[in-house]
């Protein structure tokens, strides 16, 4: 058996917040929570179609959900739609802070380099500083991070930078949470099979005239498992750091890659 799966009801009665929750490892972990008994999730999302879409499949599974089409750019929105759904329901237990953005750019390219730190970084602090506000003692917090949150890539400064300050504030935080019994971890994805992710192949195959498909076949064969990590991989880490089993682990930076980084 494998023991980070969450069992049915062991989320239950909680309540969760999970941004990116449209597709790819968010959708997985709002699915995993309603799964093991979250009693309501507040899923956001910028993709207001296929943020509804996710809402409806998770309230097949008997699951409360409130579905926020807000982009975090914005996050006087951000902030007045999340205070509006969470002070009915009075507090929160977990929260989830996937969404992000994966933008190259040039060393000198300012543009792509404010935007992919706003969303990434300064809309993760926006989503996080209006749920202490609800969150209870032993909640729980996961931030989802990248490898490149521990090395560099070509064209990826904005991105790198991000991801590294996600670890950073990770650590950070869980020490000033720590007194209230509140976990804080990151996850680490590698090369996750995930709409992002073919995207960000199909501009660079683009960039330089390549074979997407190729390229993506590469991909799976730098990594020592030979294949891609499924999002729903990611998602079981999550799954199972939010839950009571993972009560004495904070501060932490967990890796999903197959092996990609070797253990770095």
């Amino acid at each position: 058996m494998n023991d980070t799966h969450p069992t049915p009801g062991e989320l239950s009665g909680r309540t969760a917040v999970v941004t990116g929750a449209a597709q790819g490892i968010g959708r997985e972990v709002a699915h995993l929570l309603a799964g093991s008994g979250a009693a309501h999730l507040v899923l956001l999302d910028r993709d207001t179609d296929r943020l509804e879409a996710v809402a409806q499949e998770v309230r097949g599974l008997g699951t409360q959900v409130t579905p926020l089409a807000v982009d975090l750019l914005d996050r006087d929105r951000v902030r007045t739609a999340l205070r509006a759904v969470l002070r009915p329901l009075r507090t929160l237990d977990i929260l989830v802070n996937n969404a992000g953005v994966a933008d190259e750019n040039a060393p000198d390219d300012e543009s792509t380099w404010l935007r992919v730190l706003d969303v990434n970084l300064h809309g993760t602090f926006a989503v996080t500083a209006t749920c202490l506000e609800f969150l209870v003692d032993n909640g729980r917090i996961v931030n989802v991070s990248s490898i490149l949150g521990k090395a560099g890539k070509m064209r990826n400064t904005a991105y790198c930078a991000s991801k590294h300050g996600l670890i950073g504030y990770t650590k950070g935080l869980a020490l000033d949470l720590a007194s209230r019994g509140i976990t804080v971890n990151a996850v680490l994805p590698g090369w996750i099979d995930t709409p992002m992710l073919r995207r960000e192949i199909a501009a660079q195959a683009a960039e330089i005239g390549a074979d997407p498909a190729r390229m993506l076949r590469q991909a799976r064969k730098s990594v020592p498992l030979r294949r891609l990590v499924e999002a729903r991989e990611a998602a079981e880490l999550i799954a199972f750091l939010v839950s009571d089993r993972a009560a004495a682990i904070t501060a932490q930076s967990l890796t999903v890659d197959g092996g990609y980084t070797r253990g770095m």
